[in-house]
C-alpha cells in the first residue's frame, strides 16, 4: 500500500456501519423539520426506503444519498464531518452580506492572532482556512455582481 507523505490532514476511511449511522443522524434531523413523506418525495424514493436507511437495515445508493441535498443542503453534514469535511455551495448569492462580513472579520482576527509571533504555521493556516471557506462562495458572488455591474461578466 502506498504511503502518502507531505499531507497535513489525511482522510481516514469510515466503515459502512459508521457511514450509515451518520447518514441516519443527518436524515433524521432533516426529517424532523420537513417530514418523512416530503423527504422521501424529494429523493424520489418510498418512505420504506427512507425508513430502512434510518434504521440501518440498508445503506442508500450514492445518488439517493446525494439527492437528499435537494431536501436540505445540510442533510449530509454528519457524514461529511465524519471525514473531516464540510460542504459549501460553488455559487452563492451576495445576500446576507452582514453574516459574510462578520465571518470574514472573525477569520481575519484569527489571522492577526496567528501572526502575533511573526509566523503562521500549518495548523494556524488550516484553522483560518476552515473559518474562511464557508464565506468564499459569498465573496465570489459579490465580485461577480460587481463584474456584472461593470459589464465585465
Amino acid at each position: 500500500m502506498t504511503h502518502r507523505t507531505n499531507v497535513l490532514r489525511q482522510i481516514a476511511p469510515l466503515p459502512k456501519h459508521r457511514v450509515a449511522a451518520l447518514l441516519s443522524a443527518g436524515w433524521s434531523r432533516v426529517i424532523a423539520k420537513i417530514g418523512r413523506g416530503t423527504f422521501a418525495d424529494t429523493l424520489e424514493v418510498s418512505e420504506n426506503t427512507v425508513g430502512n436507511a434510518l434504521a440501518g437495515r440498508t445503506t442508500p445508493e450514492l445518488h439517493t444519498a446525494l439527492n437528499s441535498l435537494a431536501a436540505d443542503p445540510t442533510s449530509l453534514d454528519e457524514v461529511l464531518a465524519g471525514y473531516g469535511l464540510r460542504l459549501a455551495p460553488l455559487h452563492a448569492t451576495a445576500a446576507n452580506d452582514m453574516v459574510t462580513a462578520a465571518g470574514v472579520i472573525n477569520a481575519m482576527g484569527e489571522l492577526v492572532k496567528a501572526l502575533a509571533d511573526g509566523n503562521r504555521d500549518h495548523n494556524e493556516t488550516l484553522a483560518i482556512a476552515a473559518l474562511l471557506r464557508p464565506y468564499l462562495p459569498h465573496l465570489v458572488a459579490i465580485v461577480s455582481e460587481a463584474d456584472g455591474l461593470r459589464g465585465a461578466a
